[in-house]
C-alpha cells in the first residue's frame, strides 16, 4: 500500500484498480505513455479453494481520493460450501 500512496502523492494518475480475486491491481501510464501494473497477491487461504473463480474475478476499485488508497476488509472466500 506505501507505493500507491507514494505513486498518488507524486501525482501519478491511477487509471484503472481492480480486485482480481487472487490480486489487486492498479493500472498507470510512466512519463513516456508506456501502461504499467502494480499489482500484489492476497493471501492464499482466500483464493486456494476456487482458483477459477479468483481468476475470473474483476471488481473495479476507486481511482481518486483517499479511497484509492483503500482495500476493503470484506475479501471474498472463492469456493465455499
Amino acid at each position: 500500500m506505501q507505493q500507491l500512496k507514494w505513486l498518488q502523492k507524486n501525482d501519478v494518475d491511477f487509471k484503472i484498480r481492480l480486485d482480481h480475486g487472487m490480486t489487486h491491481s492498479v493500472y498507470v501510464a510512466d512519463p513516456d505513455g508506456y501502461g504499467c501494473e502494480v499489482l500484489y497477491e492476497l493471501p492464499r487461504d482466500i483464493w486456494e479453494g476456487n482458483i477459477d473463480a479468483a481468476l475470473n474475478n474483476a471488481v473495479p476499485l476507486p481511482t481518486e481520493g483517499p479511497e484509492a488508497l483503500e482495500d476493503s476488509v470484506e475479501v471474498p472466500v472463492f469456493g465455499g460450501d
